[in-house]
């Protein structure tokens, strides 16, 4: 077994590469990787971002992966709370068909791959 495909038994740690990062690290580098694929840009907004929404909420079944995961500013991550992310962004004054598009394909990205 190559070295970055070790376990690492305390579970507080994970192996990227052959670099040991810690998970606070780990975590860090996942929601930063998110921010700048949206451009640090609210992904219904477009406002400045310094959140991540679970577009399916945690309260319906919703994943903490990086396909239910976009960039979200404050105030629309607060008001959008555990609604359907369709039925309360159509709603709002700054929809944008092309945004709305944007975010179906981060949504529905990886889901058809295949191993």
């Amino acid at each position: 077994m190559a070295a970055y495909e070790q376990r690492v038994p305390d579970r507080h740690h994970f192996i990227d590469d052959t670099i040991l990062i810690d998970r606070r690290s780990a975590k860090r580098r996942f929601r930063a990787s998110i921010l700048e694929t949206w451009e640090h840009r609210c992904a219904y907004c477009g406002k400045p971002a310094t959140t991540l929404d679970h577009v399916r909420p945690r309260s319906k079944g919703g994943e903490t992966t990086r396909q239910n995961l976009i960039s979200c500013c404050a105030s629309c991550n607060s008001r959008k709370g555990s609604t359907d992310w369709v039925e309360w962004y159509r709603e709002q004054t700054f929809w944008d068909a092309e945004m709305e598009g944007s975010i179906w394909i981060w949504l529905h990205q990886n889901v058809h791959a295949t191993g």
